[in-house]
């Protein structure tokens, strides 16, 4: 499915919506497909994508369609990793709901944990609503651009009446490399520049989905997170959690972060984020 055009166009019912209107929509939307995801019901059919590591399931494209089915009435369109795509969204202005119906697939298929659903609302390239499900853990973040971030329990009731509410994710702490994990794809200690930040931290891990580990930092987990390249439904949602969070987003090199365009990302908190790029720029990688 391909959309053009303004999402602030004519049809366009969301002008009026209010973004706790939507993000309640969204939220109701993720919940319904994570409990899906969870128990689907049937084996899993697994198919290949670019490569043998790049999976794809019914479940992926089920997700994605039941999101894309409740999200309708909000006249707003829909680009995800599956099916759906706005026609150039590199330079897209408007409102889209940016969607990874599983991100960490291979984990869902074969560790059967670190895996996500993510959905986000941008507006003219920024993330004003984010909702991420980590089903297995079971857990839901949610965040409002300028008002915060919050985790609750993903299934409505199962902390009881007193664990329900939203805990704010709150700002992180400003920790050190010296003081934090580094999150990173084991290929990137070949860098030296992210070699020396990994020898300098207290330490290396890698969950496989881009959307939780970038979350682990906004939640003050590790301090740093970096990937070569990932695409707008890799980072849409956990970018927000980011932001709100008092997380630094660059690209690689220190230049500005787009959601909308594919690229690398460094992610940390502003002390961290800062010793990782003169690593980086000392050693020129």
């Amino acid at each position: 499915m391909t959309t053009s055009g303004d999402g602030r166009e004519a049809g366009d019912s969301t002008s009026s919506a209010s973004w706790e209107d939507l993000l309640a929509q969204a939220t109701g939307a993720v919940r319904r497909s994570a409990a899906f995801a969870l128990n689907p019901g049937e084996e899993l059919r697994i198919e290949a994508k670019a490569h043998r590591n790049d999976l794809v399931t019914q479940v992926d494209r089920g997700v994605e369609e039941r999101i894309a089915r409740h999200l309708e009435t909000t006249g707003i369109p829909i680009h995800g990793e599956e099916a759906h795509r706005v026609e150039d969204f590199e330079t897209y202005r408007g409102r889209a709901w940016v969607l990874d119906p599983i991100d960490g697939t291979l984990n869902y298929v074969s560790t059967h944990r670190d895996w996500v659903v993510s959905l986000a609302l941008v507006d003219d390239g920024v993330p004003v609503l984010a909702v991420l499900a980590d089903p297995v853990a079971g857990r839901l973040y949610t965040a409002i651009r300028g008002r915060g971030a919050w985790v609750e329990p993903l299934t409505e009731g199962a902390a009881g009446a007193d664990g329900d509410a939203p805990q704010a994710l709150g700002t992180v702490e400003n920790l050190p490399l010296s003081e934090g994990m580094v999150i990173a794809h084991y290929q990137l200690t070949r860098h030296a520049g992210i070699g020396r930040a990994i020898e300098a931290s207290r330490g290396m891990r890698c969950y496989g989905a881009a959307a939780l580990e970038m979350t682990e930092v906004a939640a003050g987990g590790a301090v740093v997170y970096v990937q070569p390249l990932l695409q707008p439904w890799d980072v849409a949602a956990a970018a927000l959690m980011c932001t709100e969070t008092g997380v630094v987003l660059t690209r690689m090199d220190g230049a500005p972060f787009d959601v909308r365009r594919a690229g690398s990302l460094l992610v940390g908190t502003p002390t961290a984020h800062a010793e990782v790029l003169e690593h980086l720029r000392t050693t020129g990688d």
